[in-house]
């Protein structure tokens, strides 16, 4: 919690920066600055002062910008480099900044300068200090897998999932070793409306929504960690008929209140619903988000592909079939995924 709230507060700081940058053009000569203006000069000298705040205006909006890549990447990789680099911007700016200010009697900007690093310094240094922990945490701990979070989540119900699928889901992947799964789709189908989907968002998310009917084609699953994240990824590479392959990955988390949420990209996800039916595992969607500047924002609906339902069913100790199905509420079933799998053996797994 402490570190949510801690890049909260750095995306804020790094926005503020960019809006400050794009809004200074335009108001460096408003009647509402003059008395700033009065710390630079005489009244003759302000005409020159304003344009050189309006000039410093998009020095700022890079800055902002640099800032909230780093913050972006500080967040997402839990990088601590990214903290130190953000700390080291500001000692690099401020104590100048201030000095310059000084020589010049400009005490706001002095007062403002200080305020910034009071501010701004700590919350870097103690997300560098929580990202480093969790970094040396994650890379002593062994990689996890998708059956540990299932588990937790289920709780009782795992129990009456078929034993074949406990077994499957209870390997986790070493460290470059990714659990691999080979399979033919029978079915691969959008509709008129999934397809329209599947196009619009392929710049942005290519692969989470393919919008072609095939069948009868090859399809290869890596299941994999990373060092140093408790996220779960899968990778998944659709070898169409007569088309390029597909590649799309995704990876699956924990939130903070043990939900299940599943990113697909751009910070867009879904969050999932388990259950056990008849021994086999069924997963439905609860809702979409964007995971925006640390925020996870729900999006309606009806502005989403429609509500997820996918189905594990066991055949065999090492074959399995999973059927997926997207339904909106307003255009009916939009996207559908059946197929057959089985688990890749270890002299294959020790190849990839």
């Amino acid at each position: 919690m402490e570190r949510k709230w801690l890049v909260r507060w750095m995306y804020a700081s790094a926005v503020g920066h960019l809006l400050v940058g794009l809004v200074l053009p335009w108001i460096a000569g408003a009647a509402a600055l003059d008395w700033y203006l009065a710390w630079l000069g005489p009244a003759s000298t302000r005409p020159q002062h304003a344009w050189w705040m309006a000039l410093f205006g998009p020095t700022i909006q890079c800055v902002g910008l640099w800032m909230l890549a780093l913050v972006w990447f500080g967040d997402q990789r839990r990088e601590p480099a990214a903290w130190l680099w953000v700390a080291a911007g500001l000692l690099l700016w401020g104590p100048q900044d201030i000095m310059v200010s000084l020589r010049a009697g400009v005490w706001p900007n002095a007062w403002l300068d200080i305020a910034t690093l009071a501010l701004l310094l700590p919350a870097a240094w103690r997300l560098y200090r929580i990202d480093a922990a969790a970094r040396d945490a994650g890379e002593a701990a062994p990689l996890v897998g998708e059956g540990e979070l299932f588990r937790k989540i289920l709780g009782s119900e795992w129990s009456k999932l078929h034993p074949d699928i406990q077994q499957r889901f209870a390997k986790n992947p070493a460290p470059g070793k990714p659990l691999l799964y080979y399979g033919t789709l029978s079915e691969l189908r959008a509709s008129r409306f999934g397809k329209l989907l599947g196009f619009a968002s392929k710049p942005f998310i290519q692969g989470a929504l393919i919008p072609y009917d095939d069948s009868g084609f090859p399809v290869d699953i890596q299941v994999y960690g990373k060092p140093g994240s408790q996220n779960i990824y899968k990778q998944r590479i659709y070898m169409l008929n007569g088309r390029k392959p597909v590649k799309f990955t995704s990876y699956m988390a924990e939130s903070e209140r043990g939900e299940v949420l599943e990113y697909v990209g751009l910070g867009l996800g879904m969050k999932l619903k388990l259950h056990v039916a008849d021994g086999n595992l069924h997963f439905t969607s609860d809702g979409y988000f964007w995971d925006l500047l640390g925020w996870r924002i729900p999006l309606p609906g009806v502005l989403t592909p429609g509500k997820t339902y996918l189905r594990h069913c066991n055949e065999a100790p090492n074959r399995f079939n999973i059927r997926i199905e997207i339904r909106h509420a307003l255009f009916g079933t939009t996207f559908v995924q059946a197929g057959v799998f089985h688990e890749g053996r270890a002299a294959e797994r020790e190849a990839a």
